[in-house]
């Protein structure tokens, strides 16, 4: 279940509505052309809230313009136009409304294209690469958390943004049935595949160690399938009774979400017919 965090310092973060918006600093930007706005939409689930990543600064790229919050999506044509910039293009990772939901206030204000996995202005494809000014990204279709998933990898720094499909700190919700583990779980190999110097993520701080983090997501993923197998082994039956045991301490308003990564496990297992279900109810066969 995801956790709280903290933005990273050797990222610039924009909070509040009267914030300067300044270039960032983490050496792999030699450019300083990169910088960061958190949206206002903090929880359990969103950790400090949406970072929202604008890329150039002439043409800029927004990344993920974040919830439909007005604040937020006027910061993001200022934080743009300093410098003498525009924003060009407003790339999505996903169709979640804390990722989606500012893009049209976002186009309508600035008269840019929304881009998102074949949908928007400019639909994407797997592969695609798309290009402003010198800054090349690279379309990756990596599923698991919503069907329609997508990161972006900027070629020259590779730096991955990685929307939901990794945060900065805590893990992921796969809920079905939009999410899927067997997916999410190809996809998070796909990218541990990748020649990473970091990953921007969607909620949390920067990834500086993307080779150790996508390991140690993968693992995660993979101890929590042997332990939810085990208990199905050991007698557990439904999503509720295997998530009570793998998370005891949860509050009581958290426990539909682990019920749905429990399910999303389950899932997977039945569909490699690893265990057998009758109803809500699974077993070993």
């Amino acid at each position: 279940m995801n956790a709280g965090a903290r933005a990273s310092s050797n990222w610039t973060t924009t909070r509040r509505k009267n914030a300067s918006c300044r270039m960032g600093n983490h050496p792999e930007q030699s450019s300083a052309d990169l910088r960061t706005i958190v949206a206002p939409n903090a929880s359990p689930h969103t950790l400090d809230g949406t970072n929202t990543y604008l890329l150039g600064s002439r043409k800029v790229v927004v990344i993920d313009p974040g919830p439909d919050d007005r604040g937020h999506a006027e910061r993001i044509a200022e934080c743009a136009r300093q410098g003498g910039g525009r924003v060009a293009l407003i790339l999505v990772t996903h169709g979640h409304s804390d990722h989606l939901g500012a893009a049209r206030r976002v186009a309508e204000a600035t008269g840019a294209p929304i881009a998102r996995w074949r949908a928007g202005d400019r639909p994407l494809d797997d592969g695609q690469v798309v290009v402003e000014e010198e800054n090349r990204l690279r379309v990756v279709h990596t599923p698991g958390h919503a069907a329609d998933h997508i990161a972006f990898v900027w070629e020259d720094r590779r730096i991955l943004f990685s929307g939901d499909l990794v945060l900065g700190r805590g893990t992921v919700m796969v809920s079905p049935p939009a999410g899927s583990m067997a997916d999410y779980l190809r996809s998070l190999e796909r990218v541990a595949r990748l020649r990473l110097a970091a990953i921007a993520p969607g909620h949390g701080p920067l990834v500086e160690n993307p080779a150790s983090h996508l390991a140690q997501y993968i693992e995660h993923r993979k101890a929590r399938e042997r332990q939810i197998l085990d208990l199905v082994s050991a007698g557990s039956r439904t999503p509720g009774e295997v998530a009570g045991v793998v998370y005891p301490d949860l509050e009581p308003w958290l426990h539909p979400a682990a019920e749905a990564t429990v399910l999303a496990h389950l899932l997977k297992l039945w569909h490699e017919g690893r265990v057998a279900r009758a109803g809500n109810r699974y077993y070993v066969p």
